[in-house]
């Protein structure tokens, strides 16, 4: 028979579960991140960049692909692009709304605290993607290129040129991890296990 599934979602209002929750975590001093051993899956660009990010900090990953390579991840052949609450058009978007709109999207099945912390940190997210390369639309001016995609009311959808650049950036994130801490398991080697 199989277990309760525990979300371990913070108590507390909706708009501060997470951000309570984390105000109040211990810290993990840099000496003692080699202790912790972290599992990553899936290796695209939010796994990619997870696996590089954890080992430069000193942790030690472990990253399970579903692929035969990191190197052939959804990623690359991903047409949509990411959303992000970072009113770019001055057309009213807001945290709450991409909160609202996800949930819908969802047939709202979704857990609500997680939609809300995605929503709360999806302009960081779009943020850390391009300080590590992912090369997204730009228009004339240098901002980011957005668009209305999937139903969404605003332009929120951030989105790279090509897709083939998407594979240069997961190959980046490969070869920027450090060996001795950050291992990547394909899926043959997974099977293995």
């Amino acid at each position: 028979m199989i277990g309760n599934f525990e979300a371990r979602i913070p108590s507390g209002p909706l708009d501060r579960k997470w951000t309570s929750h984390k105000d109040h975590s211990r810290l993990v001093s840099p000496n003692n991140r080699r202790k912790f051993e972290i599992i990553i899956v899936g290796s695209g660009l939010a796994g990619g960049s997870a696996a590089a990010t954890l080992g430069e900090l000193g942790y030690r990953v472990k990253c399970f692909c579903y692929q035969d390579s990191p190197r052939r991840a959804h990623s690359i052949a991903a047409q949509g692009g990411i959303n992000a609450a970072k009113n770019y058009q001055n057309d009213g978007d807001s945290v709450y709304r991409l909160f609202y709109d996800t949930i819908k999207g969802g047939d709202f099945r979704s857990r609500e605290a997680n939609v809300y912390r995605l929503a709360e940190v999806s302009s960081n997210i779009i943020d850390q993607c391009v300080a590590q390369g992912v090369p997204f639309a730009r228009e004339y001016g240098g901002l980011l290129a957005n668009r209305s995609f999937g139903g969404a009311q605003v332009s929120r959808t951030f989105y790279a040129l090509a897709s083939n650049s998407c594979s240069a950036v997961i190959k980046r994130f490969v070869a920027k991890s450090p060996p001795a801490r950050c291992k990547c398991f394909p899926k043959p080697k997974c099977s293995m296990l």
